[in-house]
């Protein structure tokens, strides 16, 4: 029965994964007592969400924004901050809005 359950943890999260191009996750924490605990945590090339730089967060939140939007038949704009931090985006089919500081500006200007 543990030979099973490892391997249909093992099935799920490869599943999963393949559906990403840029973000994997980890699902399931294998514990020092050969049990596994359940768990969902985004990984960029092996680095937890939260440890990884701005613009390899904002590739990920792309990359999920367009795994979801495939799954669902829906497109919706993307708004990115910090827009200024990322020299390369991932490719997606929504419209994106890039938020960007301009040091030279004194006034909030829409164009």
């Amino acid at each position: 029965i543990e030979n099973f359950e490892r391997v249909r943890i093992d099935e799920s999260e490869a599943r999963i994964n393949n559906r990403f191009s840029f973000v994997k996750f980890k699902l399931f924490n294998r514990q020092l007592n050969g049990g596994d605990a359940n768990t969902c945590e985004a990984l960029i090339d092996g680095v937890p969400y939260s440890d990884a730089n701005t613009a390899s967060q904002i590739n990920a939140g792309i990359d999920i924004i367009n795994v979801l939007s495939s799954f669902y038949g829906i497109t919706a704009p993307i708004f990115i901050d910090n827009r200024e931090s990322v020299s390369k985006i991932l490719e997606t089919p929504a419209q994106v809005v890039n938020l960007i500081v301009d040091p030279s500006k004194k006034k909030l200007e829409v164009s």
